[in-house]
């Protein structure tokens, strides 16, 4: 096994790991302690705006996700093979499409960003935070925080610095961490940018509901399923296959 095999085969135990956690042992701590997560437990799937909002509203990663396929399509050529069955690309897009959008907007948007603030709250007591400084908070309020509002444009400004504490902004920005730690084998290109498209459907959840989140991810995962496809059939329809 490879150094990258094993440490994806180290993000998936952990990330199974975590699910269990989730579901089973955080809304026994917001039963017992209802003030450590500033949201109730399904308060982020609430439904605001339209179904056009939510798609209007997300045209910047649709044309980046599209756009960075089909230059890259066009400067290569597919394996004959994959251009013979072109119709499966589309096929296992869509359900490729369906899973990760259902089920990472589910887990990262909602469960581990909750989960995650109650371990950052935990894990500021143990680093200091029991005589009023924790390093954890500190480092979210003057490093962390303000690099990712930089880079986030101050889109998420209010989130980042949320006005019930730093933890809301630090459990977002754990979460997406790993949220881009699992797509390492996408590559430099790909690792970057899920930190960016795990930030955006968090901007995404927090203005229209964790519904809307759901389907852009599913959207913008499939557009770039159908640029392969029609990259694989026009290819196809010249000869390469």
């Amino acid at each position: 096994m490879s150094p990258e095999e094993k440490q994806q085969g180290d993000w998936w135990g952990k990330f199974f790991g975590k699910i269990i956690t989730s579901i089973i042992v955080l809304p026994i701590i917001m039963w017992i302690w209802p003030d450590v997560v500033p949201f109730g437990f399904f308060q982020l799937w609430k439904v605001e705006g339209t179904m056009s909002q939510w798609l209007i509203s997300s045209w910047p990663i649709f044309v980046w996700g599209a756009g960075v396929t089909l230059v890259h399509g066009f400067f290569t050529r597919n394996e004959r093979h994959i251009n013979r069955n072109a119709e499966l690309i589309i096929k296992e897009g869509a359900i490729v499409s369906i899973i990760a959008g259902v089920g990472e907007e589910i887990t990262f948007r909602w469960l581990f960003f909750l989960d995650n603030i109650v371990s950052v709250k935990i894990a500021n007591w143990f680093f200091f935070g029991f005589i009023g400084f924790g390093i954890p908070a500190w480092f979210h309020m003057y490093i962390v925080g303000p690099i990712a509002n930089w880079f986030t444009l101050g889109e998420l400004e209010s989130f980042i610095f949320h006005s019930t504490g730093w933890a809301v902004g630090a459990a977002m920005l754990t979460t997406n961490a790993f949220f881009r730690d699992g797509h390492r084998y996408l590559g430099f290109l790909g690792f970057v940018n899920s930190w960016f498209l795990g930030m955006f459907l968090f901007w995404i959840m927090f203005k229209y509901g964790l519904l809307a989140a759901i389907l852009i991810h599913f959207t913008y995962d499939f557009l770039i399923y159908l640029v392969h496809y029609v990259d694989s059939a026009i290819e196809r329809a010249m000869g390469y296959a």
